[in-house]
């Protein structure tokens, strides 16, 4: 009785944290959404503040050249050896709503640059300089890569409220690469425990942030020796002056960049303490859905193996056995353990059942139920019995659900449903 009232419990518990997970996050821009582009040349260094649109053209995203995959195809240009390093899209949102934090997810090919309200957010696959109108991505985009989408998350203070401006630059490797890709998703997220990812993409900006002070510092010693043997043929007053001056600014910069490090420890810190309660939950509600799993799907094991033993039993009332068989054999085919199953572990892990239906809508719900297994870590003997198949019937069944999503047979089926969410 008090395992069925805890079974109870959790099963509110865990229904109420669905329902809190489906509304604390909303798609403001979604894959197929429509975007204005530019797609006749390139355009001047502040083409994100245009707020005339006339000569651009409107499409549905993904957008660009070369792919089957496109739902608009714009232009490259004249000359199929020397196409248009640069193209331009641009699109408007409107932002009534408070969120915690945003996530950008960018296909893009080769490498983009992302600016909000005319001031550059972050760019993907593009070298650390200033970008221009013929500035090359870092490398090609090849593969699976062209299918990736790629996730950054921020702080809600890089929109303001109301009417915003979102512009993209899209730039190729080289100049006669065979095809270009585009198409974003933009989430708002009002789940605090968003901020993990939030505080992963600030550590990795103040990681390249270090590695630009690095060259910067650089290349100040470069800056540095050039004037000494400037300075060293000129007057004795200015050589003083000179010297003066760069001693003046290495100090300050020292004392800035101590007490800055003083601040990132600090704040670190904090972060850090927080992201470690947070894995501590999760660890806790993974726990809670391993437990689920097992007493729910283990029990069908159990009612087949009761209507064996039944079955074996020498009796004259046929009757009432049949009855007994047909009773179990309405609970064997019943269904809603799975359904129960599934919104627990799509409440726990990121709707991930949704996100893998809307990448592999051909995934038939037998093969959605495996890939959920196996991002649980469950091994293949645990699988069979479930399922109640032979186990080398579950390498078969994996090797088929590689295949229909596409997966080279060098890529990891677990790593990937592991980094679905």
């Amino acid at each position: 009785m008090n395992t069925l009232r805890c079974r109870k419990k959790l099963t509110v518990f865990l229904l109420l944290f669905n329902i809190i997970l489906i509304f604390s996050q909303e798609t403001l821009i979604k894959d197929q959404d429509y975007w204005f582009y530019y797609d006749k040349g390139y355009l001047e260094s502040d083409w994100t503040n245009l707020k005339n649109l006339t000569n651009w053209q409107k499409g549905l995203t993904p957008i660009g050249y070369g792919d089957k995959k496109l739902t608009t195809t714009i232009s490259y240009g004249g000359d199929k050896e020397k196409k248009h390093i640069t193209k331009y899209f641009k699109k408007n949102i409107v932002i009534d709503d408070d969120y915690i934090a945003y996530e950008f997810k960018l296909k893009r090919d080769d490498g983009a640059v992302v600016y909000v309200n005319g001031k550059e957010l972050f760019r993907d696959n593009m070298p650390n300089i200033t970008i221009g109108k013929t500035t090359l991505a870092s490398s090609t985009t090849k593969g699976a890569e062209e299918k990736k989408y790629y996730q950054h998350f921020f702080e809600k203070n890089i929109f303001v409220k109301g009417k915003n401006t979102i512009s993209i630059s899209i730039h190729q490797a080289y100049e006669y690469s065979s095809d270009c890709i585009f198409s974003l998703e933009l989430i708002g997220h009002k789940n605090p425990e968003i901020l993990s990812f939030v505080l992963e993409n600030k550590d990795r900006t103040n990681n390249e942030l270090s590695n630009k002070i690095e060259i910067l510092n650089s290349k100040l010693e470069h800056d540095k020796i050039a004037i000494q043997k400037e300075s060293l043929e000129s007057t004795n007053y200015n050589l003083k002056i000179i010297v003066l001056l760069i001693i003046v600014i290495f100090i300050l910069g020292i004392f800035g960049y101590y007490f800055t490090l003083l601040s990132f420890k600090k704040t670190n810190k904090e972060k850090n303490k927080k992201i470690a309660s947070l894995k501590n939950k999760n660890n806790n509600r993974d726990k809670k859905i391993m437990m689920l799993t097992t007493n729910l799907l283990h029990n069908k094991q159990y009612f087949k193996e009761i209507k064996a033993d039944i079955k074996g039993l020498k009796t004259e009332d046929k009757k009432t056995v049949k009855t007994i068989i047909n009773q179990i054999d309405s609970v064997l085919e019943r269904d809603e353990d799975w359904k129960t199953l599934t919104e627990h572990f799509n409440a726990l892990h990121n709707n991930f059942y949704d996100k893998l239906i809307e990448k592999h809508p051909n995934i038939t719900e037998t093969e959605l139920r495996h890939c959920m297994f196996i991002k649980l870590h469950m091994q293949t003997k645990e699988i069979a019995r479930i399922f109640m198949i032979d186990p080398r019937s579950v390498q078969t069944a994996r090797y088929r659900i590689k295949k229909k999503l596409n997966l080279e047979e060098s890529e990891n089926l677990r790593d990937y449903l592991l980094n679905l969410d």
